[in-house]
């Protein structure tokens, strides 16, 4: 990617995610960039407030994907299904050049920073919160 950050970077990154399917029962979203081929599973489970809670991720995805989706399941627990469409349309405007503060975290803020430098790669930055935007689809078609 570029000299800013580190393979072991985007492998810290990932590692967020837990890269397993769950032993309890679940649902599953699939996301899928046909450009690169990259696909991304979420398993979920949905609660009966109609929160939803992410157990797993899965697929083979390339590590900027990879990356992305291991800080969608780090910061599961602060996911409103109200907002996905506007996490993503957030990382989409800042990776268009505009600052947000709406992404907390830091370390997240830093790789979409670095993703900036790559338009090419945008898609697969964005894969897990396109992804993740289906699952409110689901609940309310339900």
């Amino acid at each position: 990617m570029s000299q800013e950050s580190k393979f072991e970077d985007f492998l810290k990154w990932k590692s967020y995610g837990l890269w397993e399917k769950p032993s309890v029962p679940f649902q599953t979203l699939k996301g899928l960039n046909p450009l690169c081929g990259d696909e991304i599973y979420i398993y979920y489970k949905i609660e009966k407030n109609h929160s939803i809670q992410i157990l797993g991720l899965g697929g083979e995805s390339c590590s900027i994907c990879a990356a992305a989706a291991g800080f969608l399941f780090k910061n599961k627990s602060k996911l409103d299904p109200n907002q996905f469409q506007s996490y993503l349309e957030n990382r989409k405007k800042f990776l268009d050049g505009e600052d947000s503060c709406l992404i907390e975290d830091k370390e997240e803020l830093s790789f979409f920073t670095v993703l900036r430098n790559h338009p090419g790669r945008y898609r697969c930055g964005l894969l897990p919160w396109q992804t993740l935007l289906k699952c409110k689809e689901g609940i309310y078609d339900s």
